[in-house]
């Protein structure tokens, strides 16, 4: 990456269309991940007695509760966590950008991507943990309801009640530092792996815009650096926000019953689910962000 490279997804866009334009491409690209997503909380919450491989948890999952109500359990509040937390992750990243940009002399467009993607990662984090704590007890309910276990609502409002009433307002933070570091960490592979990818199939053919399928590909690994990169501790995160305990005690828990390979379980069906999802984040943010 040279020093005339922009080190930001977008420049141009205002603070606001930001908001807008990553708040679209984090429904669409939630809608598209969501089932995925609930397989994936189920192995990493549930022992492999219950479910021995990824294959048997989609099968149990569609013969016992059915598509909408199994595998799309809960999507209302990841749909508005999602819309949230890429506002957030975008305007946050182009605004560090242009301020270090402006503000460090002589900082390197490639120092500008990984300290924004953290910074990014860091504020998404805040946004993200009370939804992914309500939508990771929604998409484990359904478990222990049926192995009549800690009998749980499957309505959104009354799981949110239901936590105020346990832990007040910051309980709803319950897993935050888990998430913090899943996000700050994360947030510079996301977008790191995105700008480079990016600049480097621009460059093959020297032209100012990338095509198509290039921002699809671009997208498409960064999902992939993403969440190959933090999945352990996402893991560790799913398992505080479903069995209302610390990050120690999660990291204990995991290790405990399938050893290093515990923070691993899941992270097929991830990788998957990354591919579509974040090109059509990415090419959604890019796509509006030129029509403005």
């Amino acid at each position: 990456m040279t020093e005339e490279t922009t080190s930001t997804i977008n420049s141009e866009t205002s603070p606001l269309t930001d908001i807008m334009n990553g708040s679209i491409a984090g429904a669409l690209g939630k809608i598209i991940e969501y089932p995925f997503d609930t397989v994936k909380v189920r192995l990493q919450t549930q022992g492999s007695a219950i479910f021995p491989t990824t294959w048997s948890c989609i099968k149990y999952t569609y013969h016992n509760e059915g598509i909408l109500k199994g595998f799309f359990q809960g999507i209302s509040s990841p749909i508005f966590g999602a819309a949230l937390e890429n506002a957030t992750l975008f305007v946050s990243y182009n605004q560090t950008s242009k301020f270090l940009d402006k503000n460090i002399v002589g900082i390197s467009p490639l120092n500008n991507i990984l300290i924004s993607g953290a910074v990014a990662g860091s504020c998404a984090s805040f946004v993200l943990t009370p939804v992914e704590l309500v939508k990771c007890r929604l998409q484990v309910a359904n478990l222990n309801n049926a192995a009549g276990l800690n009998v749980q609502s499957t309505k959104i409002s009354y799981t949110i009640m239901s936590i105020l009433k346990e832990k007040g307002i910051l309980g709803m933070w319950q897993g935050q530092s888990g998430t913090f570091i899943r996000e700050s960490f994360g947030g510079v592979a996301w977008f790191a792996t995105y700008e480079l990818m990016k600049e480097g199939l621009r460059k093959r053919h020297g032209e100012k815009e990338n095509k198509t399928w290039e921002l699809l590909f671009s997208g498409a690994s960064a999902g992939v650096a993403f969440n190959g990169s933090i999945f352990p501790a996402d893991t560790v995160k799913s398992v505080m926000q479903t069995e209302h305990i610390s990050l120690g005690n999660a990291v204990m828990k995991v290790f405990r019953a399938n050893g290093i390979a515990g923070f691993y379980r899941g992270l097929g069906i991830t990788l998957i689910r990354a591919i579509p999802a974040n090109a059509t984040v990415f090419y959604t943010y890019e796509t509006l962000s030129k029509m403005a």
